[in-house]
């Protein structure tokens, strides 16, 4: 039951999150159709005029700090027909820095990141309390990806330092529709 309830307030606030923004994009306050939200997301008119979405210092990574504004960058992938990204690191993790440093630094990954998917990054040991309920992750650096139909896929999560060829490769047969 109290599983239930939080799954509710979940949605709730994710309809109030995107509501308040999108209304002040269309400065109505009617409440849009899913497909309309679709198509302002697909439109970019959301994050053109709007700095606090989908803004990053890193090129590549947008950073989340809650699982609401998790579900809105999966709302954004499926709109745009890509994969979600969500890569977990942790603060002083040597692998962590390895991979951000060498692997997501690396022309080819940045480009088929850039091309197939919507990545975003998480502060495991500053967010750990808001994500290790639904993630259960056993260490970082982990990666979860998220089909194009924002379907978490159990059997891609990867743990550990990944060189740029191997994570390149991943990445790359992931995006290859089948």
């Amino acid at each position: 039951m109290n599983r239930i309830i939080k799954g509710l307030v979940l949605i709730l606030l994710l309809g109030i999150f995107l509501f308040y923004f999108l209304s002040i994009e269309k400065k109505e306050s009617v409440a849009l159709t899913p497909e309309e939200l679709v198509e302002t997301i697909k439109s970019e008119q959301v994050v053109e005029h709007n700095p606090l979405l989908l803004k990053a210092s890193n090129p590549i990574f947008n950073e989340v700090e809650s699982l609401v504004r998790l579900e809105f960058y999966k709302l954004h992938a499926i709109a745009r027909k890509k994969i979600l990204m969500v890569y977990f690191y942790s603060n002083g993790c040597y692998y962590c820095e390895k991979m951000k440093n060498i692997t997501f630094a690396d022309s080819r990954v940045q480009e088929e990141l850039n091309k197939h998917y919507i990545a975003v990054s998480v502060n495991y040991s500053a967010y750990k309390h808001i994500f290790k309920k639904a993630f259960h992750l056993r260490a970082t650096p982990a990666i979860v990806f998220f089909d194009k139909e924002g379907q978490r896929m159990e059997e891609d999560i990867s743990y550990g330092y990944q060189g740029a060829e191997d994570f390149y490769n991943k990445i790359q047969l992931l995006a290859e529709p089948f």
